[in-house]
């Protein structure tokens, strides 16, 4: 009993001398903790240039016990002294451990440190530079520091390092790699002599390594490393004892020798499993390998020797494959077993991928009841020279069901593969087993009766069948033939040089595709809504096409934006229902080079109307350029020997063309023009230089010859036509125009600028408007005459759309034509000008033409200030005009007439009107006024009904055609009455005086005093006479003249009414004042 209490009384005094030591070693490190955490610090960030911030510490006795810790928390440390951009690394925790004997001698050698839960990031730049190593490179003094009088100072003297929860990215700017690591716990254990450290280090980490576009080849790896080292300090050689490394669940054992400037290391791993593969796929790949089962051997080994440095190698070497490998799908039994291979890769004698090789040699497997062998070296990785030896006959439903993808298990058919592409011609590889190609012929490829559905396409691919040949480096696409629903599709093609294509060779190459079909049904290929009806019932037959590109690889691969070379279209034909019409004989030829793109012959048939174009795009690559900026010209030179509107149209298209020309024909069409675009981000300006347009019309039988001109447009919203000549048939004309299409100031000089200016030798209107000068049928003179009231429904007029609502512009038109022909009517020398005001008023400055031997002269204007009542005041002048040489068909108040059909003579005089219009310009008679002072000279009056009407009183005489020698009066219009003054009128039945009125609606209510002496010599013939039949109706009588000295008689009579109801008095006019 006293020596169990002995032993426990001794165990208490241990402990209490323990803790007594714990206490006084961790007071005095308590008392020394601030010193020592400000002398590291403040050291560091004096050597470093880099600094390292810290925001407290603390004494932690026990979490790394046995040793005593002071807890550095929230460490931070900066790439630079100003601190600026994220810290390198940040920790929540640094411990930095001290043993206890140490402590109680007051020797500050630190045995420990314990990084804890923390962020790392690693950056390499291009030229080799570590962020973080330049960040820690101690600077060299001239003095070191002086320890403390009474302490040592804190020296580092580790046995351990412990990194818990550490996130470590790595980023290398020269390569793109970014390496990720999750470090779950790496402890590192040192043990020193005077020459060796000895290091065991156990850890658990997943690794994410992504490339440039973020490759998920080596993503979330999860890795567990057991490596034991020796590091020789005088040789500086560290000394690998054979190692474990597990990935997932492969392991790989490496063991040799690294120093600064060599490597010797051997890795191994041969693993009766599928493991060692299964460690390097993808982790997506990896849980799709899970539904099959799987088995067979699988081996790597491999070296790494020699020398190492920034800008050389080591020697790499590595044999790997598998043997007697199986994998077969869990839920359907469907295998492919006796895959094996074996393989070898080196870097060469350069160490370098100049001089690396890869070989896959004796590839085999057994897709179900298939066949698939093969063999594959490639040397030189910077320009790889190939061998790719494959033999393979497989069943592509077997290959859709095992693979087990939903999309892929309705595939059906046959592929066989027999391919013997030898780049390398020196080397010899195994090829008993594969089968025998014919000489030349290096590839060859054949599907039979292939069959499969698109993923989101609605109908099956049915009936492929492929034969493809590489013979000579050429590929020849013999024959593509499939079915989609009742369309079926034909095609084949080439491809000149392969190996060139491969080796990214800048050589030249020849691309070839021609396509055909029987039939092309466009609503089972494609799904249409209700907008595209007519496309929808499409049906395509006899289609045929053939595509040729003649460029380089470099171009190919390297377009910018678009391939320079030669593209060529050939034999397009095609024949459509809805659109009834054939294309046949398409061609055409585009070539490509730095700057522009040329189509040198574009030329084709529908129907029997054929065309050719040649076209020139100047500065192309402007138009792939999301903000455009700069110059570029379009030029084009179009011909066509016939074009019927017929062939172009279909019976939509009818509805937009006029009936009278959907059967015409135009020939011997010629279009050639030039077109510049310039912008810069906006749409600056656009100058289109028309070089030519001619051609000639059947139906309308018309010719177009040398049209050519000049037409701007810029972002002043100027359009400008600058001399735009040609002729139309007998029809010359020189065009000029400038008006400004935007809203302008009324003060600038821009809006006074806009002018139209026409010029023409010739102005043939009747050709133009394509006249009928066939003779017609006169109207019977007892047909009913239509009759207008003064009182007019103003509502009709204005139904329609008012042109004069919309807003005016300042404009000027000048014509100047030199004969003008209208309905046989010959016109000379037109000049008029006019000025259309933003005030809506248009002022005619002149107007003058010659006709009829005569000449006409007005001035005037339209006052359209209010839309809904127009006004036009004129004044016109009329000198010399021969009426019996007019022939003007005019609406006289609502009855067509012909001027020269009711008088004749030489008319001069002076009209001034105010004429009230509709918006539609129908005049509105009552409240139109006119004055008329008008003169005839050796005039004929022809049926004129007041005289017709008194055929009873002249039977001797002519009266359907009455001569008289002056007519002279002034004349007035006002409130649709025409008020004629009394005249006299020396004419073929005597001299007489005429006054009275005529109303626009026929009503006349004439005066006429006629000498009583002809009235006496009627009367006596009334009698006596002759018979009013016996009376010549294309006589001409005399003009009887008034003796002015001899003392006349006059008898007055009343002719009222209308020419069909009149009635004649004996009646005097009433005398005005």
């Amino acid at each position: 009993m006293k020596k169990g209490k002995k032993i426990i009384r001794l165990l208490l005094i241990i402990a209490g001398v323990f803790i007594l030591l714990l206490t006084i070693a961790g007071g005095i490190l308590y008392s020394q903790q601030e010193r020592l955490t400000q002398m590291a610090v403040k050291e560091l960030n004096k050597q470093l240039p880099g600094e390292l911030v810290i925001a407290n510490s603390s004494i932690s006795p026990f979490s790394n016990f046995p040793y005593i810790s002071i807890a550095l928390h929230d460490v931070k440390f900066f790439a630079n002294k100003q601190m600026t951009g994220k810290p390198l690394y940040q920790l929540e925790r640094l411990y930095v451990g001290f043993s206890l004997p140490d402590l109680l001698q007051q020797h500050y050698n630190v045995r420990i440190i314990v990084l804890a839960n923390g962020k790392v990031h690693v950056e390499r730049a291009a030229n080799g530079d570590v962020d973080i190593i330049k960040a820690h490179e101690i600077k060299n003094t001239s003095t070191a520091a002086t320890a403390d009088s009474t302490t040592e100072a804190l020296n580092l003297d580790l046995k351990k390092i412990i990194l818990k929860n550490i996130d470590v990215t790595y980023h290398d700017a020269s390569t793109g790699y970014t390496v990720g690591s999750r470090i779950e716990r790496v402890k590192a254990g040192f043990s020193m002599d005077s020459t060796l450290i000895a290091i065991n280090m156990d850890s658990q980490l997943i690794l994410d390594i992504n490339g440039l576009k973020d490759s998920s080849l080596f993503r979330n790896k999860h890795i567990k490393l057991k490596i034991g080292a020796v590091y020789d300090q005088p040789k500086k050689l560290l000394t690998l004892e054979e190692s474990a490394i597990k990935l997932e669940d492969a392991d790989l054992s490496v063991k040799g020798t690294v120093s600064q400037k060599n490597v010797d290391l051997q890795v191994k791993g041969d693993k009766p499993d599928m493991n060692l593969l299964f460690a390097f796929v993808p982790e997506d790949i990896a849980v799709m390998l899970n539904k099959y089962k799987h088995d067979g051997r699988i081996f790597f080994n491999g070296i790494v020797k020699g020398p190492v440095s920034k800008n050389e190698l080591p020697l790499m070497e590595f044999h790997f494959g598998c043997e007697d490998v199986f994998f077969q799908n869990k839920k359907i039994d469907r295998k492919v077993d006796q895959l094996g291979f074996k393989g070898f890769y080196t870097n060469g004698a350069k160490h370098n991928l100049e001089t690396s090789e890869l070989h896959v040699l004796n590839l085999n497997a057994r897709p179900g009841t298939g066949t698939f062998k093969g063999n594959f070296i490639m040397k030189n990785f910077n320009d790889p020279q190939i061998i790719m030896q494959v033999y393979s006959e497989l069943n592509l439903r077997f290959i859709g069901e095992f693979l087990g993808i939903k999309d892929l298990e309705q595939i059906s058919g046959e592929i066989k593969l027999n391919m013997n592409f030898r780049e390398m011609v020196d080397m010899r590889v195994p090829e008993e087993s594969l089968a025998k190609l014919k000489e030349g012929v290096q590839s060859e490829l054949t599907v039979r009766n292939l069959a499969f559905h698109i993923p989101g396409y609605h109908l099956p691919v049915r009936n492929m069948n492929i034969h493809a040949l590489v013979e000579q480096g050429r590929l020849k696409l013999d024959s593509v033939g499939f079915r989609v629903g009742s369309s079926d599709i034909f095609a084949s093609g080439t491809i000149s040089d392969v190996p060139a294509l491969f080796h990214k060779q800048d050589k030249p190459v020849a691309v070839t595709f021609n396509a055909s079909s029987r039939q092309l049904k466009l609503n089972e290929l494609f799904k249409f809504d209700s907008a595209h009806a007519v496309l929808s019932k499409e049906v395509i037959t006899g289609f045929n096409i053939g595509l040729a590109l003649e460029t380089s690889v470099n171009e190919l691969l390297h377009a910018n934006p678009l391939p320079k070379g030669t593209f060529k279209i050939a034999d397009l034909n095609a024949k459509f229902q809805e659109y009834p019409h054939a294309l046949h004989g398409f061609n055409a030829a585009v070539v490509i080079n730095d700057t522009s793109l040329r189509v040198s012959n574009f030329s084709g048939n529908i129907d029997s109307s054929g065309f050719a174009l040649m076209a020139r795009l100047n500065n192309y690559k402007f138009w792939f350029d999301k903000i455009k900026k700069g110059n570029t010209e379009i030029a084009f030179d179009f011909k066509a020997p016939r074009l019927a509107v017929n062939d172009l149209i279909g019976p939509r298209g009818r509805k937009f063309i006029p009936q009278g020309y959907w059967y015409e024909e135009a020939g011997n069409v010629w279009l050639r023009s030039k077109i510049n675009l310039k912008y810069d981000t906006v749409f600056k300006k656009v100058d289109a230089r028309i070089a030519n347009i001619s051609g000639s019309l059947k139906q309308h039988p018309i010719k177009i010859d040398k049209v050519s001109g000049h037409i701007k447009y810029g972002n002043n919203k100027f359009i400008v036509i600058d001399s735009l000549i040609g002729k139309i048939g007998r029809t010359d004309f020189d065009l000029n125009m400038r008006y400004a299409t935007g809203r302008r100031k009324s003060d600038t000089l821009a809006t006074r600028s806009n002018y139209f200016r026409f010029k023409s030798d010739m102005l043939d209107i009747d050709e133009l408007m394509n006249y009928d000068f066939s003779d017609h049928t006169p109207v019977a003179s007892t047909a009913p005459v239509k009759k207008t009231t003064v009182k007019e429904n103003d509502s009709l007029h204005a139904a329609g759309f008012n042109v004069f609502s919309i807003p005016f512009s300042a404009f000027e038109t000048q014509l100047n034509i030199g004969k003008v022909k209208y309905k046989k009517l010959w016109l000379k020398n037109i000049l008029a000008t006019a000025h259309m005001r933003e005030d809506k008023k248009i002022k005619f400055d002149t107007l003058t033409v010659e006709l009829a031997g005569g000449r006409i002269a007005m001035r005037g204007i339209l006052n359209a200030a209010d839309p809904n009542k127009l006004y036009f005041r004129s004044g016109l002048t009329i000198e010399h005009v021969d009426l019996s040489k007019m022939l003007i068909k005019f609406d006289n108040f609502g009855q067509d007439m012909i001027l020269n059909n009711n008088l004749q003579g030489v008319l001069s005089g002076h009209i001034k009107s105010y004429v009230r219009l509709h918006p539609d310009l129908t005049p509105v008679l009552s409240e139109t006024e006119s004055q008329l002072d008008i003169e005839i000279k050796d005039g004929t009056l022809i049926d004129f009904g007041p005289m017709q009407a008194m055929s009873s009183y002249f039977k001797d005489k002519n009266l359907r055609k009455v001569r008289f020698d002056t007519l002279r009066n002034k004349l007035t219009l006002k409130n649709g009455v025409l008020q004629i003054p009394n005249m006299n009128i020396n004419s073929s039945l005597g001299y007489i005086e005429v006054s009275g009125t005529q109303s626009l609606d026929l009503k006349m209510d004439y005066y006429l005093r006629i000498p009583m002496k002809m009235v006496t010599q009627v009367g006596f013939h009334a009698l006596f006479g002759r018979k009013q039949e016996e009376v010549d109706l294309d006589q001409v009588d005399e003009i009887e003249y008034r003796d002015k000295d001899k003392k006349v008689r006059f008898m007055s009579v009343n002719v009222s009414g209308t020419p069909e109801k009149y009635k004649i008095a004996l009646k005097k006019a009433k005398k005005t004042t």
